[in-house]
């Protein structure tokens, strides 16, 4: 039996589920910096505070990279939604910095991994999380946002 990948790059352009975006952009309020490239060029400038992206999968190093950057330089909440994939280089750049990874119970149908947000926020240390639903994210992200002692 041989199994057959999709060629590198033809899922480049797949949008973040509806669910998932409404819940990332609508309730949590994170900015997508990865919309529309006329606007905000996010491989370029350093991302604001709650930016969220959803690189290209075939070019997610230098998103990765950038993201990572503002977050050490300008201490931005970032939240990536890429795949769940601990034998890549960029994986152990985001564990490296103590992200807390939630990973989806559900996998797209497109690919070949799980997928997970990838939330760069000032942890201790890295966190993983599997996630039954979209809306789970609220919880956890509420709490990273909101300590034991309130908002």
């Amino acid at each position: 039996m041989t199994i057959k990948f999709p060629a590198k790059g033809v899922h480049d352009n797949k949008p973040t589920p509806k669910n998932l975006y409404d819940i990332i952009t609508q309730e949590l309020k994170f900015i997508d910096v990865c919309l529309d490239r006329s606007k905000f060029n996010a491989v370029v400038k350093l991302w604001p505070d709650h930016s969220y992206c959803n690189p290209p999968f075939s070019n997610k190093k230098p998103f990765i990279l950038r993201a990572v950057a503002s977050h050490k330089i300008l201490h931005s909440e970032i939240l990536l939604y890429l795949p769940f994939d601990p034998t890549t280089s960029w994986f152990r750049t985001l564990y490296q910095q103590n992200a807390l990874i939630m990973i989806f119970m559900k996998r797209m149908a497109h690919a070949k991994f799980p997928h997970a947000l990838y939330h760069l926020k000032n942890y201790s240390e890295t966190k993983v999380v599997l996630l039954q639903k979209e809306s789970d994210i609220l919880k956890l992200l509420h709490a990273a946002r909101c300590p034991a002692n309130g908002c």
